[in-house]
């Protein structure tokens, strides 16, 4: 994973802007001699706002999106015993360059715009039945046998910041906190096979209804970031700040699902399913970003003028609630069936979206 995109970070979420609050300025001796006036500084802003703002948050809505519908493993299709794991599901969308062009004034080239999400998980699930009198005796089970139900519960109260992590960038730091839990329940709607062979053996079918809430908190910092704005007559105005980030979200996640598989040589699990899950919750995010601007002219240049130092300031918050109200996906997922630790590496989405999650889980 860059670092750098940690500015975007686990976070987790789906964001749609419903409320949008800013403020740019400039300070300094030398604002007046900037080829630039309120109303450009407007427009800047609102260029910002509507062309670069919104693409982050999209990014982030979409990094967070993919890693919601991951959480716990697909890899548990019917289960027979009491299990123990942990997991991480992680999505990230690709770093993007953008140039934001501004009306009447130019063009910011290079604007940094991406998502990333990560969202650990610990969880325990066990067969209701099996809590209680260990495995059934008779050869089928009634509908409302309680071997037919499983129960999986999550918690998960973390957090991580870059000094922990030792390869960040020295002009970044970054901290977050994440609080997940959640609860499962899955109901057999056709038993696996009790003595699985060596060689084939059919993991059963399960119908699972599940509700899951994270709550994370983002802060970060980046020093000296360079944003070059391209305006008219051959004058780039260079503007060198520090960049910072506060992000907050909680998000609700119900979901229904449909799983089945097969195990083969013993050692592969492979399963398959399909699922909805309807999101909820809202989101938060401050950039504030505040530095010393300074003319690079052709005119200044060969007049050997040296305009008095001037800082540009800008503050942008906003906030939202899921752009995609609900999302139907697709899952598969492979675990290594190991002597007392399962291994399992999976994936869940669509043609739009997609999570990627990994995990240990001991079988007892």
């Amino acid at each position: 994973m860059k670092y750098k995109t940690v500015i975007l970070l686990l976070i987790t979420i789906f964001f749609y802007q419903k409320h949008l609050m800013a403020q740019i300025y400039c300070q300094g001796d030398g604002c007046s001699y900037l080829p630039i006036n309120d109303k450009q500084l407007n427009n800047i802003f609102y260029a910002l706002q509507t062309n670069y703002f919104n693409e982050v948050l999209e990014d982030m809505s979409t990094a967070n999106a993919f890693s919601l519908i991951n959480t716990v493993p697909a890899s548990m299709v019917n289960l027979n015993e009491v299990t123990i794991g942990v997991s991480a599901s992680i999505a990230q969308t690709q770093i993007r360059k953008i140039d934001v062009f501004v009306p009447d004034y130019g063009t910011i080239e290079d604007a940094p715009s991406a998502g990333v999400a990560l969202i650990p998980n610990f969880f325990i699930g066990t067969n209701i039945g099996y809590l209680f009198s260990n495995k059934p005796r008779q050869s089928y089970l009634p509908w409302y046998s309680p071997h037919r139900f499983d129960i999986i519960i999550s918690y998960l109260n973390s957090g991580i910041n870059n000094e922990e992590v030792g390869k960040t960038k020295k002009n970044e730091s970054w901290e977050v906190k994440s609080k997940s839990y959640g609860i499962d329940l899955r109901y057999h709607l056709a038993q696996g096979d009790k003595e699985i062979s060596y060689l084939f053996g059919f993991s059963g079918i399960s119908l699972g209804i599940s509700y899951h809430r994270v709550n994370q908190i983002l802060n970060y910092v980046q020093k000296d970031y360079k944003f070059t704005f391209n305006a008219t007559y051959n004058t780039d105005l260079i503007w060198k700040g520090d960049n910072t980030f506060e992000y907050n979200n909680k998000m609700d996640v119900y979901s229904v699902d449909l799983r089945t598989g097969i195990q083969l040589l013993y050692f592969f699990r492979f399963s398959l399913g399909a699922g909805h899950s309807w999101l909820k919750g809202t989101s938060n995010l401050q950039l504030n970003r505040f530095g010393p601007i300074t003319v690079s002219s052709d005119y200044l240049t060969l007049l050997g003028l040296n305009p008095p130092n001037a800082y540009l300031g800008i503050l942008l918050q906003g906030s939202g609630s899921p752009k995609h109200k609900n999302i139907t996906y697709i899952s598969t997922g492979l675990e290594f069936n190991l002597p007392v630790f399962k291994i399992f590496v999976e994936l869940k989405g669509n043609t739009e979206i997609y999570s990627g999650s990994v995990g240990v889980r001991m079988a007892l």
